[in-house]
């Protein structure tokens, strides 16, 4: 099972089944995560289309060194979503976890889990939370007996259901619940994509709009387009002048933990050591 962290959760680049020919000619992707979409991306007509097509891709495709790869795989206890982890128990190749849509039972959730483990399978899971029930059962989801690693906010799905808009104000205390219940399970916690294709120059709304997602405690978020992935992983990734204050901090902790640390006039508490020790 490829290691996942927050170190490499910053660009989520999402990819239908139907076109993995298109990326094929692509050679590579410098995103941090590639996830294959067997779900939205492919009409319940064409779902064994896509399964075939991403059985090819397995076989044919060399993966990029630095890219863990995953596959969205349809619901849970569905036919097709069955059919999915059939293929990818037997064949999962350079595939390290599925990613579970709309997510919102424990039971589901073990299953799976236990279903890996009497395979012999080394697949991880993730999960998408993006309906109302899975949003109240998030905390559970997390403390769950299961391969669980990390949650996806699906806020386009969520805000449809909820009937409220997709912006900050409006799914401020959503985010911020699967924020909470992942931290309760030390999982990962990644963004769904911004609701629009930034393509200025300076791409300020789009860095803007990391940089709010961040500020929630999201540690990567989704795109769906290749330009968008640089400036994502920018915003995720710790800047020089954050790592040097952290260095600082943490070697006048390291010279006398028993003193208390005021760095720049400010009161450096043992939460914060934490926090810089984790982002060195």
């Amino acid at each position: 099972m490829s290691n996942l962290s927050a170190r490499n959760c910053r660009a989520s680049l999402f990819w239908g089944a139907l076109r993995l020919s298109d990326f094929q000619s692509l050679g590579h992707t410098d995103a941090d995560i590639f996830c294959i979409d067997l779900e939205d991306a492919v009409p319940p007509s064409e779902k064994d289309k896509g399964r075939a097509a991403l059985k090819t891709f397995l076989q044919s495709h060399t993966p990029s060194p630095n890219t863990r790869y995953i596959v969205r795989v349809n619901e849970c206890q569905t036919r097709d979503g069955d059919l999915d982890l059939e293929l990818l128990i037997g064949e999962s190749g350079f595939v390290s976890h599925l990613l579970i849509p709309k997510l919102e039972s424990v039971s589901a959730l073990e299953k799976v889990s236990e279903l890996l483990d009497r395979k012999g399978s080394d697949l991880g899971l993730l999960g998408i939370i993006e309906t109302p029930l899975g949003l109240e059962i998030a905390s559970a989801l997390a403390a769950s007996r299961s391969r669980l690693k990390g949650f996806y906010f699906g806020g386009f799905d969520l805000s449809n259901s909820l009937g409220c808009e997709m912006d900050w104000n409006a799914l401020s205390y959503a985010r911020s619940r699967v924020v909470h219940a992942a931290a309760l399970g030390e999982l990962l916690v990644i963004d769904s994509p911004p609701p629009f294709v930034d393509e200025t120059p300076e791409k300020v709304d789009l860095i803007k709009y990391c940089r709010t997602s961040k500020s929630f405690g999201m540690m990567g978020m989704v795109t769906k387009h290749v330009s968008q992935i640089s400036s994502i992983q920018s915003v995720f990734s710790p800047s020089e002048k954050e790592i040097e204050r952290a260095r600082k901090i943490l070697d006048m902790y390291l010279s006398d933990p028993s003193q208390p640390i005021v760095f720049e006039g400010k009161l450096i508490e043992r939460p914060t050591i934490k926090k810089l020790q984790r982002l060195i």
